[in-house]
C-alpha cells in the first residue's frame, strides 16, 4: 500500500477532465492514517472545481489490493456504462472520487470461507485466517485468562460445559445488543450459545450440501433449524473455529460503526463545509460499508452535518432490515434519522442469491428467547435481526419495492417519491459480492443525475 499524499490516481473522462481518486485510510478506532491526504482533499474541494463527490466504502475485504480493485472496477463500469449507452449529465460534471479503507483484513466473515466453513479445515490459508481471527479476539480477553482461552480455542470440538467457559471468557465481544435497533437487549452467554448451535446446524454436511466451488456457498437447509439448542444434537461437538467466525459479526458491526462515526463523519463534515450546496455528495456503501456511511451521516462524532448529502446507494447492506423503521413496541431503527439527512430517496439493494445475508446473518444476532420467532415462509425475514441486503426493508417506513432496472429504465426519484427504494437485485446480483455491473452503475447514475 503506497503512502501517497494527495490523489492516489486519476480517472480521465471522455472530455479530458482528470477526476482525482483519494484513498482515505483509517485505523480501527477511526483515526486517520493519512491526515495530509485528507487535508489535500478538503483543500481541493475548497477551490470550487468539483461539481460532484463520490465517496465509496467497502465492507469486508481481505487486503488493500482487493478493496482498491473493487473501487476501480465499479468506477470503470460506471464510466463505460455511461459512454456505451450514450448517456450524459445534463449539467456541468467534474467529479472527485474517494474510497474509504478501514481495517477489515483480519475480520474475515464466515461465508467468505467457502468450503472451509462447511467443515474442511485442511488448507494453510484457512489456518492463517483462523489464527488472525483468534489473535484479534484474544485482545478482548483478560490477560490472566488468556491461557484458558488458547487451551479451549485450539480444540477441535467442545462440549456444552467447555463451550460455556469459552463464551464467558469472550463475553465482552458480544455483550451489547444490536446497535441497529434502539434499546435492543444485551446478549448473554446462553444467547450466543444458542446462535453457535444454530450455526453448527446450518453448516453441518447432513443439513446442507457441500458447496461445489468457493464461489458457490450452497443453499439454505431444507428444514428449519431446531428451536432449542439441546434439540439440535450439537452441544457435545461445538467447533470453536465456528464461534470465532461467528463473533466477527459483532466485531465488524462495532468497527464499522466506530470508523463511520469517529473517522468518516468528521471528514464528511469538513468536506461539506468546504463546498457550497451546489456540490452534490453521493455515498456508496457495500455490505458493512453501508454501516460505515450511515454512521457518518446519522451519528458523526461532534456536531451534526451542516447539510444533507445528496444521495446514498447501499449495495447488499449488512445491517438490520428494520434500521429505518419504527417498531410496534416503540423502538426505533438506529438509522431512521438518516432519512432526513439524504436529499434523494435512499436506494438499497437486496438479493435472494446473497446466501450470507439471506440465510446466515440473523443467526449470529438472535437471542435464545428469539428462536421460537423464526419464520418458515420463504418470502419473509426469519426474525427481527435479518439483514437489509438479504430481505429488503420492513416495518413502518415509507419504502417502495422495485426490481433492479437495466440502463435506460428510469427510477422515479422526483419529489414525492418514497424515502427508501428497496431494489430487488436478484436478477443481476448473483451473490453477496456480485455488485459491480451495469444495473448497479445505472442506479448510481440515476441518483447522481436526478
Amino acid at each position: 500500500m503506497a503512502l501517497t499524499t494527495g490523489p492516489y490516481f486519476h480517472q480521465t473522462l471522455p472530455d479530458g477532465f482528470r477526476a482525482p481518486f483519494y484513498a482515505l485510510r483509517f485505523d480501527a478506532e477511526g483515526r486517520s492514517m493519512g491526515p495530509r491526504t485528507q487535508q489535500h482533499l478538503v483543500d481541493a474541494l475548497d477551490n470550487g472545481t468539483f461539481t460532484d463527490v463520490f465517496l465509496f466504502s467497502h465492507g469486508w475485504n481481505n487486503d488493500w489490493t482487493t478493496a482498491l480493485g473493487r473501487y476501480r472496477d465499479f468506477m470503470t463500469t460506471f464510466r463505460k456504462m455511461i459512454n456505451s449507452k450514450g448517456f450524459e449529465f445534463d449539467r456541468d460534471y467534474r467529479p472527485l472520487l474517494a474510497g474509504v479503507f478501514w481495517p477489515s483484513a483480519t475480520l474475515v466473515m464466515p461465508w467468505e470461507r467457502g468450503p472451509q466453513f462447511a467443515g474442511d479445515e485442511g488448507t494453510t490459508a484457512a489456518e492463517e485466517i483462523d489464527l488472525s481471527l483468534i489473535t484479534d479476539l484474544a485482545a478482548r480477553v483478560d490477560r490472566d485468562q488468556l491461557t484458558d482461552f488458547y487451551r479451549l480455542v485450539e480444540r477441535q470440538s467442545l462440549d456444552k460445559t467447555e463451550a460455556t467457559e469459552l463464551l464467558e471468557l469472550l463475553s465482552a465481544t458480544f455483550a451489547a445488543g444490536d446497535p441497529d435497533l434502539d434499546a435492543d437487549d444485551h446478549r448473554d452467554v446462553r444467547d450466543v450459545l444458542a446462535a453457535w448451535t444454530q450455526t453448527e446446524a446450518a453448516v453441518s454436511p447432513r443439513r446442507q450440501p457441500q458447496p461445489r466451488s468457493p464461489g458457490d456457498f450452497g443453499t439454505a437447509a431444507p428444514a428449519p433449524a431446531p428451536t432449542e439448542p439441546e434439540a439440535a444434537g450439537f452441544l457435545d461437538k461445538l467447533n470453536p473455529r465456528n464461534l470465532v467466525r461467528l463473533l466477527t459479526v459483532y466485531q465488524m458491526k462495532d468497527r464499522a460503526g466506530v470508523v463511520g462515526a469517529a473517522g468518516i463523519g468528521p471528514l464528511l463534515r469538513g468536506m461539506l463545509d468546504a463546498t457550497t450546496a451546489s456540490t452534490r455528495f453521493h455515498l456508496i456503501g457495500h455490505s458493512y460499508g453501508a454501516r460505515v456511511l450511515l454512521n457518518a451521516v446519522a451519528r458523526p462524532v461532534g456536531p451534526v452535518l451542516p447539510r444533507p448529502v445528496t444521495s446514498m446507494l447501499l449495495l447488499q447492506p449488512a445491517i438490520n432490515h428494520l434500521c429505518f423503521s419504527t417498531l410496534p413496541d416503540g423502538r426505533v431503527g438506529g438509522y431512521r434519522p438518516a432519512l432526513g439527512l439524504v436529499d434523494r430517496p435512499i436506494l438499497t439493494t437486496f438479493s435472494s442469491h446473497d446466501f450470507p445475508l439471506r440465510n446466515t446473518f440473523h443467526i449470529a444476532l438472535q437471542r435464545a428467547k428469539d428462536l421460537g420467532e423464526v419464520e418458515i415462509a420463504a418470502d419473509e425475514p426469519p426474525n427481527r435481526y435479518a439483514a437489509l441486503g438479504g430481505w429488503g426493508p420492513r416495518g413502518d417506513v415509507g419504502f417502495h419495492e422495485v426490481g433492479i432496472k437495466d440502463p435506460g429504465e428510469p427510477y422515479e426519484l422526483t419529489d414525492g417519491a418514497p424515502e427508501v427504494w428497496a431494489v430487488n437485485g436478484s436478477r443481476t446480483i448473483g451473490g453477496h459480492g456480485d455488485v459491480v455491473n451495469d444495473s448497479t452503475a445505472w442506479a448510481l447514475f440515476q441518483l447522481a443525475r436526478a
